[in-house]
């Protein structure tokens, strides 16, 4: 049944998000931002309503006429209020990039039509394209004031900064809004109920506050600058802010963008530029990437070197398989010595089945299951019954690490230092891995109570109470243990590559099995995984996929 919000409801969920930081943050706060949220209680609740449309709406500007709502009786004076508080301008001056986008085309050629302007102009102008008649309507505001066609009242957020910094200081990011309230109320997303953290707060000083504001603002217009030359590039990665050591979630954002910036200059073939960035990164694949450009600079030893320190210190499973691989390569090409590789095939076969259209996975699965019960899981079974066992740890809460209700995962998830944080919880969680056996019905009674709730890990559709059960009874309780240690391993990269299905024989046991379609071929992180089972004995095979004529 289709839930109906209240009316309402996303003041509701405003005054819950600008109140919550203001008795979080206080001390952060410049005056501004606190006479905002002042100003905001200072009026009406239709004006409250009024304004957080506003804010929800896309864009700054509006047309009087383009906000009117059932529930708010007098939007004109409520907007009064608003403007009364300082938190809009009416009829302010404004820009002409904020002009043009106050009206669409069929609205603007309409206004125009009424004006002295020429009628073959007018005709010129109807078969431009939006941009280009945004190009031409620049052009005529020269001699035409555009502002004064517009017969009706213009509102303007007056302080559109201080919202954003609330977004920020609640969410953790800039990327979360208040729609995650209404995803919420809607039942479509669901949260854990964990614990929210009123000592161990995000941010601890406001220089913190301010890189975040700044390294937001400078990444707004990444897609475009990735389309410019590399001076616009360096340019952007020069003016991205320096985070401390302590910041780690800041240090990782950052990181990923100039992973994408080097990326891009490797493209562009500023083989230097890119190094330069890439040697400031600790983030894989940075590494990885600095070796290849060696090598294209026919710097062997060079690159060498780095895959040495790779095999050293590697940061995960991915980055160590390229290191070994790559500078075997790159040394036997060279005449050079390097340790021999693992070169592990998984067992192999190809069969012939007809093609359904539900994909080559789902009819493999059906012509496996005359041997048994085959069920298409992929990454799912696994991870998720990883999750389900260490649900306490992963929500566990720890000081700073859950900061608002609508995180899928706590700050630190994929930090070096995450299970020393929680070893106790994770002592006693190891301690449980029998219960996978000898105790099945806990895990469907949490899958039953979780089901649905938001986590990096748990696949809900793909799972069901007769596969979890039959996965409980057939997979011995040292192999859950040895899977769920490599994925602590690296939570990020191992996560993935799990064989497409699993098979039950009808004699017993169980069987992973990754399918190829036509033309397709084992990835590396597949390979990994079944390299890691061959180690522990576990049945695993590749089945090539032909369809019949």
């Amino acid at each position: 049944m289709a839930i109906e919000l209240p009316t309402g409801y996303y003041l509701t969920n405003f005054i819950e998000l600008v109140d919550y930081v203001v008795q979080q943050y206080n001390d952060l706060l410049c005056d501004s931002e606190r006479a905002f949220h002042q100003q905001f209680h200072s009026v009406d609740e239709s004006a409250q309503m009024l304004y957080v449309r506003m804010l929800t709406r896309k864009g700054a500007t509006f047309r009087a006429g383009k906000l009117q709502y059932n529930e708010i009786n007098d939007t004109a004076a409520a907007a009064q209020a608003l403007a009364k508080a300082g938190l809009i301008t009416i009829n302010h001056q404004l820009d002409i990039e904020h002009v043009l986008s106050l009206l669409s085309k069929p609205e603007w050629l309409g206004l125009l039509s009424k004006t002295d302007i020429d009628k073959a102009e007018l005709k010129k102008l109807k078969g431009l394209k939006r941009a280009d008649l945004d190009v031409a309507l620049l052009a005529l505001a020269q001699s035409h004031p555009l502002i004064t066609f517009i017969d009706e009242d213009i509102y303007a957020n007056a302080d559109p900064q201080s919202f954003e910094t609330f977004k920020l200081l609640f969410f953790g990011n800039l990327h979360q809004d208040l729609t995650e309230f209404v995803l919420r109320d809607l039942g479509l997303f669901r949260f854990e109920n964990y614990q929210i953290d009123q000592s161990g707060r995000l941010f601890s000083g406001r220089e913190q506050v301010a890189k975040h504001l700044h390294y937001y603002q400078q990444i707004e217009d990444l897609e475009n600058i990735l389309g410019q030359d590399g001076e616009a590039i360096l340019a952007l990665h020069q003016s991205l802010p320096d985070a401390t050591e302590q910041d780690k979630t800041l240090n990782r954002r950052i990181q990923r963008v100039n992973l994408t910036l080097a990326r891009q200059l490797e493209r562009l073939d500023l083989l230097d530029d890119a190094l330069n960035i890439y040697s400031v990164c600790e983030l894989p694949p940075a590494r990885e990437r600095s070796a290849r450009i060696l090598v294209k600079q026919q710097q062997i030893d060079g690159a060498l070197n780095v895959c040495r320190q790779i095999m050293d210190a590697p940061l995960g499973d991915e980055e160590a398989v390229f290191a070994a691989e790559f500078g075997f390569r790159t040394a036997k090409k060279h005449q050079l010595s390097w340790p021999a590789l693992d070169k592990y095939q998984p067992p192999t076969e190809t069969i012939t089945i007809k093609q359904s259209g539900l994909g080559v996975e789902a009819d493999t699965a059906l012509y496996l299951s005359q041997f048994g019960d085959c069920f298409y899981v992929e990454n799912a079974l696994f991870c998720s019954l990883f999750c389900l066992h260490y649900w306490e740890v992963i929500f566990a809460p720890v000081s700073g690490a859950f900061t608002n209700p609508f995180q899928a995962r706590s700050h630190d998830l994929y930090d070096n230092a995450f299970l020393l944080n929680r070893q106790d919880l994770f002592d006693k969680a190891q301690a449980r891995l029998s219960d996978l056996k000898q105790n099945p019905e806990f895990y469907l009674e949490r899958f039953k109570d979780k089901y649905g709730t938001a986590t990096p890990f748990v696949h809900w559709d793909a799972l069901d109470e007769a596969l979890i059960s039959k996965a409980l009874e057939r997979i011995p309780v040292a192999d859950w243990q040895q899977i769920f240690q490599r994925l602590w391993s690296d939570l990020r990269a191992n996560r993935s590559g799990f064989p497409d299905l699993i098979l039950f024989p009808q004699e017993g046991g169980y069987e992973l099995v990754e399918v190829k379609g036509p033309g397709d071929k084992l990835q590396k992180n597949q390979l990994r995984w079944m390299q890691y089972f061959h180690r522990l004995g576990i049945a695993h095979r590749t089945v090539n996929v032909q369809w019949q004529d």
